[in-house]
């Protein structure tokens, strides 16, 4: 009985100790135009991204596996945008996006440019084709991510094993 409980805090404590996988990341993001020909106009969206390649080290930038946006009562996708989007991180900690949107319909340039210590500084702006432009503030929030099969397969095994524990010093007593 002592031997299991000792192996399974071996256990636990390992599952702990040993560094997380990289995972595919998801996250929403919901904004305002404050300034110039669109003040007030609302923006939403989401987006995701692999952070393998982030090392919690200096400026790390990731490209991004998937972009949706809803501005100016047009939807926007990962085909939507221009030059090379990507995500950015300083020390580990998440900066932003950085990208651009070449809208045609209506024809108007939007960029969104990442914080440059955390998000609190993030922003967007934009200009049209006849000169005028004006920006906004973005809000970055993680999405929740739903648990995969096996998460739960292993919280039922872990209850079924803590059950049988249970009922065997129950028995020995």
């Amino acid at each position: 009985m002592k031997n299991t409980i000792k192996y399974l805090a071996i256990v636990a404590l390992l599952s702990t100790v040993l560094p997380a996988q990289a995972a595919i990341q998801n996250y929403n993001f919901t904004g305002a135009i404050d300034s110039g020909f669109y003040d007030g106009s609302l923006f939403s969206g989401s987006f995701s991204f692999d952070d393998a390649t982030i090392d919690n080290s200096g400026l790390d930038i990731t490209g991004l596996l998937s972009f949706d946006m809803s501005l100016l009562n047009t939807s926007y996708n990962f085909a939507s945008l221009s030059g090379t989007p990507d995500v950015s991180f300083q020390d580990g900690s998440f900066l932003g996006l950085s990208l651009n949107i070449e809208s045609v319909s209506p024809n108007v340039n939007f960029t969104f440019v990442p914080g440059s210590l955390d998000t609190s500084d993030a922003f967007t702006f934009y200009d049209t084709s006849s000169g005028v432009g004006g920006g906004g503030s973005i809000l970055y929030t993680t999405a929740v991510p739903v648990p995969e099969p096996e998460t739960y397969a292993m919280f039922l095994a872990g209850l079924g094993l803590m059950g049988v524990l249970s009922r065997r010093r129950k028995i020995e007593l």
